[in-house]
């Protein structure tokens, strides 16, 4: 098997492709506290007789659509902020301390179109 090590890793689609996945994570997660402020919110409508709820429908609606267009977009700018600030610190320490090592197999390759 080869053994190749990476020397060093582009800044921008790094920090690119990490921002993409933390804001897919967002958007699921988003879908997830969407979902429970939703029920959450549901069950305190149901006491809103007593008055001791602040489940006012327009704050159940920001909360569920806050969750899944706030979580994704505020995960991608943290994602790419992150990815941004882990690809300077690789760079940087790569050189001296050594890069990671990644084994290929060879041989018997095919080449996908």
């Amino acid at each position: 098997m080869e053994e190749k090590t990476i020397q060093k890793i582009p800044v921008w689609p790094f920090a690119l492709m990490i921002a993409a996945i933390c804001g897919v994570i967002g958007l699921l997660m988003g879908i997830f506290c969407g979902l429970i402020f939703a029920a959450a919110f549901s069950t305190m409508m149901a006491n809103i007789s007593t008055g001791t709820t602040f489940a006012h429908p327009l704050v159940r609606l920001l909360f569920g659509i806050g969750a899944v267009i706030l979580m994704p977009i505020m995960a991608f700018i943290g994602g790419l902020i992150h990815g941004a600030i882990i690809a300077y610190i690789y760079n940087f320490l790569a050189p001296r301390i050594g890069g990671i090592k990644i084994r290929f197999k060879e041989g018997n390759q095919t080449v996908l179109p």
